[in-house]
């Protein structure tokens, strides 16, 4: 697996992978035309992760690039396939970008306190709960729901990794 910049040409996978069954209720999903702005965005980039004969496998979703506090948002995280270790080995790969590529000393997420397998995957990867932002989500069906915040220091991030290369 590796990973690659998303293009215009990567649209119809980033909108069919993110409109999987449940998907809409867990990770939300984008418009064609607000990927189109997501990619032109240079303060925002999707990393696809694509197998050996490049046939993607799901995409990491960066804004706030230009943060004067090096402080990344990561705002989607989304495998093809679940249940395969994609997810894992995606945003380890995604993680080492961000922190080699960016500059970023902290990357921070989101998720809803449903996303078991979200927090699994973060929390597995050195993400820290760092609370509870209160119905500050706004469901499909309209009512509001809590999202749960992590981040991930660069420094604990490489202390991850030096760790993993001992094994």
């Amino acid at each position: 697996m590796r990973l690659r910049q998303a293009s215009i040409a990567d649209i119809p996978f980033l909108m069919s992978t993110e409109r999987q069954p449940g998907y809409d209720r867990l990770v939300g999903r984008f418009t064609e035309q607000e990927h189109i702005a997501n990619l032109a965005d240079n303060t925002a980039a999707y990393q696809i992760a694509v197998n050996d004969d490049g046939i993607g496998l799901g995409f990491v979703f960066f804004r706030t690039l230009d943060d004067v506090h090096n402080n990344i948002y990561i705002k989607r995280v989304i495998v093809a396939s679940p249940d395969q270790g994609v997810g894992t080995a995606m945003l380890r790969l995604a993680l080492n970008w961000a922190f080699s590529e960016t500059g970023a000393q902290r990357i921070w997420l989101t998720h809803l306190p449903e996303n078991l397998r979200a927090r699994a995957l973060y929390t597995k990867l050195g993400f820290q709960h760092e609370g509870v932002l209160r119905h500050a989500y706004r469901k499909l069906d309209g009512t509001r729901g809590d999202l749960m915040q992590m981040s991930l220091l660069k420094p604990e991030w490489d202390a991850l990794v030096k760790a993993q290369e001992h094994l």
